[in-house]
């Protein structure tokens, strides 16, 4: 799933759900945001993380199997 489509998930299914933190959940997923590898890269992969790993990265993937 797209960063874009993780955001609108949290935010529609998770808005009456009074235990979790939405602005929490979502800052998190926006610091594992997506940018393009550099060509000079020597990787198939095309996106990876601030935290250098291939995107969807293990916080990522996380996030989406809690959220089902």
């Amino acid at each position: 799933m797209t960063q874009d489509e993780l955001l609108a998930k949290i935010t529609y299914e998770r808005k009456f759900d009074e235990g979790l933190s939405n602005n929490a959940l979502c800052a998190v997923v926006e610091l594992h945001k997506p940018s393009k590898i550099p060509d000079w890269v020597p990787t198939e992969n095309e996106y990876m993380c601030w935290c250098a790993h291939v995107y969807p990265c293990p916080t990522i993937q996380a996030i989406e199997k809690e959220l089902g």
